[in-house]
C-alpha cells in the first residue's frame, strides 16, 4: 500500500512537471514570436529614420535654432540707444562680411527722433535641400514718438556655420519685406 501511494504521488508529480514543461514551452514560443515582431518593428523604424535622414540631409540642433532666434532678437530689437551698439553684439554672432552688409543697410548714427523697433515673432524654417540653410520669417513693430507707424514682416534666407564650436550667420539675404495694408 505504501508503494501504491508513493507511485501515485510520483505519477502526480510527473504529470505536474510535464504540464509545467508544456506550458513553459508554449510561453517560450509566444515570447519568441513577440520578440521577433518587436525586432521587425525596430527594423522598420530604423529604415524610416534612415529615409528621413537621406531626404533632409540635415543635422539641425535645437541650439542652432535658438542661436538664429537670439541673433534676430539682437538685430531687430533696438531703440535710439541701442541702434548702433547692437552691431557690436552682432559682431560675435555673424561673419564680418555679413556684419558689414547689415551695417550698410542701416544708418551709422541713430535717428534724431525717438524711435523703437520691436521684434514680435521669429519663425525658423529649414531648407531640406541645403544643409544649415534656413528661411527666417520675422514680424516687427516700428514706433516713432511712441506711435506705431509700421507693423510688417520680413523674410530672410540665412546660412549657419559652426566655427570653433560657435555658431555664426555665414550669409543673409532679405528675400521679402511685407507691410500690412489696412482695409485690404
Amino acid at each position: 500500500m505504501k508503494q501504491g501511494i508513493v507511485i501515485g504521488i510520483l505519477l502526480v508529480a510527473v504529470f505536474i512537471l510535464a504540464g509545467s514543461v508544456f506550458v513553459l514551452s508554449g510561453d517560450k514560443s509566444t515570447l519568441k514570436d513577440a520578440v521577433e515582431r518587436k525586432e521587425q518593428k525596430i527594423q522598420v523604424l530604423k529604415g524610416k529614420v534612415d529615409e528621413l535622414s537621406a531626404v533632409t540631409g540635415l543635422q539641425v540642433t535645437g541650439e542652432e535654432v535658438q542661436f538664429i532666434e537670439q541673433t534676430f532678437h539682437v538685430y531687430l530689437n533696438y531703440d535710439n540707444e541701442s541702434y548702433v551698439t547692437r552691431f557690436e553684439e552682432l559682431s560675435n554672432l555673424v561673419k564680418v562680411d555679413v556684419l558689414n552688409k547689415l551695417k550698410g543697410a542701416s544708418s551709422l548714427a541713430p535717428p534724431a527722433v525717438d524711435m523703437k523697433n520691436e521684434l514680435e515673432s521669429v519663425q525658423v524654417y529649414m531648407n531640406p535641400s541645403t544643409p544649415h540653410t534656413f528661411l527666417v520669417y520675422t514680424t516687427t513693430n516700428y514706433f516713432l514718438d511712441d506711435a506705431l507707424v509700421n507693423h510688417g514682416s520680413q523674410l530672410y534666407e540665412i546660412s549657419v556655420l559652426k566655427n570653433n564650436g560657435q555658431f555664426l550667420i555665414g550669409d543673409i539675404k532679405v528675400i521679402g519685406n511685407m507691410t500690412e495694408v489696412d482695409g485690404v
